[in-house]
């Protein structure tokens, strides 16, 4: 069996599969559907013995890779949200389906980004960052308020007494935060300035790429208008 190395511009949950025969170099997907390494070794998708928990995949480099099966990361990821959403939940149970929370939603997003298939009823807003754009009068992204699952959220959080102790919760509803936010921009902004107000969701490993993918759908689809 190859033995594997984890690559650092993957996710954490991500790990390439190492050639046993050189120990140094990946395996490379081939057009032929076989994996090889620059040594000369070959394998194919037979060859690949992995246990239950894990499957394999193909990294955008075209290195093999495994991970954890995205469908027991979906089962921790329900179970940690159903204690999430019990507002008679507090404390030490909190915070232990926050982490599961965060790390199994972690394992979703990377099996997103490998395109690996979700299971059936998957949250649909997995891997994906919510942004509610201000755009420029020429139609291109002038500035952005971004949500997405997991991250620390206000407003997924329980209402403080005091807003100086307010905590921030993962989120749990992105796309409604970044829907609430452009009617709210609609409704109160001074109506003099014209600005108009999208949102925009790519899927997305952080922030700054979603806010260069937003840039770009606002651009192009500014110039189409424009044409």
């Amino acid at each position: 069996m190859p033995t594997s190395s984890h690559a650092r511009t993957l996710p954490e949950c991500v790990t390439v599969i190492i050639c046993a025969e050189c120990g140094t170099h990946p395996f490379t997907a081939a057009a032929d559907h076989t994996f090889r390494c620059p040594c000369g070794s070959r394998i194919t998708a037979r060859d690949i013995d992995l246990d239950g928990a894990t499957v394999w995949a193909v990294t955008r480099t075209g290195h093999l890779a495994y991970l954890p099966d995205p469908a027991d990361a979906w089962q921790r990821y329900v179970q940690a949200r159903t204690v999430m959403d019990d507002p008679g939940q507090w404390g030490p149970a909190l915070d232990d389906a926050h982490r599961a929370f965060r790390e199994a939603l972690a394992e979703l997003e990377a099996a997103q980004l490998l395109a690996v298939q979700l299971p059936d009823g998957a949250d649909v807003q997995i891997g994906r960052v919510y942004l509610a754009c201000v755009l420029n009068a020429d139609g291109t992204l002038s500035g952005s308020n971004a949500s997405a699952l997991g991250w620390p959220c206000e407003a997924c959080s329980p209402r403080a007494t005091d807003p100086y102790y307010q905590q921030r919760y993962p989120c749990r509803n992105p796309r409604g935060h970044a829907w609430t936010q452009v009617r709210d921009w609609e409704h109160n902004v001074n109506t003099h300035r014209n600005d108009r107000y999208v949102v925009r969701s790519p899927l997305a490993p952080d922030l700054p790429t979603a806010r260069h993918l937003a840039a770009e759908k606002c651009a192009a689809r500014a110039a189409a208008l424009t044409a």
